[in-house]
């Protein structure tokens, strides 16, 4: 491989979480290096991360101050060194399919809220990402929905189902990571709330990327029980991103109050949110599209890091702070 023919560079400060690196080819070669922590002598801390083609995703080969000064040491992120795996640098391609294995045994679901799911083993998640339940023993209910999760807990064998609604608890299951949101937006959201007020606030399960102005459809199945509410298309008047909902210009103060199903109710169609028609723009007073029609595609790379400190601290991302540099290229092979 000729270490060569360099196509991208840049630099950013690390927020403490993972840094996705839109680039205008696909790569084969990335390196980083942490400039906070090569000016440092911090032990284990990670200095520059070389991933190619070839490795496994998620690895890259590390250097990194094994003691507390500046001799440097080298590893690989998989093997890990200080005890601890480590994440590195991951290949990302949106226009792929979202969806991963299997990745974990769920134990119980339980009903807090928001719900949290409890593993049998250590989750790769990071808060924030996406997963969708499957086939979960007395949650029935929530089997192919897509849920944001640990922002309310995040432990690493826990994750709370952010945005969800109060459930009866469940058992045994398992859950898939979805690596990208639908490649169009705006996007539809699962429902987990609607409320009954002069202007409905609707909560969503996933972080929804709503404005206000758009225009939006309702599909709520008899199972929710507010009926009234199928099938009305509202403006959204208002957004809560501390909360994920929208307020839309819809009264449904007299409608049939809003109940998430319960498990025996499956099977049953998810009530859900989606963009539809055309609208005004307030500045210009041109004509614009609120339909799924705007391309987010992209390709490029996933610099890792944790909600952990141990973790992000040897990680291609950073730690809150970090001042990065990046390097990327195609190259060909010899």
């Amino acid at each position: 491989m000729a270490y060569n023919t360099c196509i991208n560079q840049g630099y950013f400060t690390s927020d403490g979480t993972d840094k996705i690196i839109a680039v205008r080819s696909d790569v084969d070669w990335v390196k980083v290096v942490n400039l906070t922590n090569i000016a440092g002598a911090t032990q284990w801390a990670g200095t520059e991360w070389y991933w190619q083609r070839g490795m496994a995703d998620g690895d890259a080969v590390t250097n990194y101050h094994a003691a507390g000064t500046q001799a440097i040491s080298t590893s690989t992120c998989a093997v890990g060194y200080n005890g601890v795996t480590y994440r590195g640098i991951y290949l990302m391609d949106s226009s792929t399919n979202p969806v991963g294995a299997i990745d974990a045994t769920i134990t119980a679901v339980s009903n807090a809220t928001p719900p949290v799911a409890t593993l049998t083993s250590t989750a790769t998640l990071q808060p924030g990402e996406i997963v969708r339940m499957i086939n979960v023993t007395g949650a029935q209910q929530l089997g192919g929905m897509d849920f944001t999760v640990g922002v309310g807990t995040f432990t690493g064998t826990t994750f709370s189902l952010d945005y969800m609604s109060t459930i009866v608890a469940g058992t045994v299951g398992s859950w898939r990571r979805i690596a990208y949101d639908p490649l169009y937006y705006p996007r539809k959201r699962f429902i987990s709330a609607i409320s009954a007020a002069a202007s409905a606030v609707v909560k969503l399960t996933v972080t929804h990327g709503y404005t206000v102005g758009q225009k939006v459809r309702f599909r709520v199945p008899a199972a929710y029980g507010m009926v009234e509410m199928n099938n009305l298309v509202g403006t959204i008047t208002a957004i809560s991103t501390a909360n994920n909902t929208v307020t839309v210009d819809i009264n449904s103060t007299a409608f049939t109050a809003f109940a998430f199903p319960l498990t025996a109710a499956v099977p049953f169609s998810h009530a859900i949110m989606s963009p539809v028609g055309e609208a005004s723009e307030a500045v210009t007073g041109k004509i614009s599209l609120d339909d799924s029609v705007y391309n987010t595609g992209y390709i490029g790379f996933k610099l890792g890091t944790s909600a952990t400190a141990a973790i992000a601290l040897g990680s291609a991302g950073g730690s809150n702070g970090d001042a990065i540099k990046w390097l990327a290229g195609k190259s060909f092979n010899l």
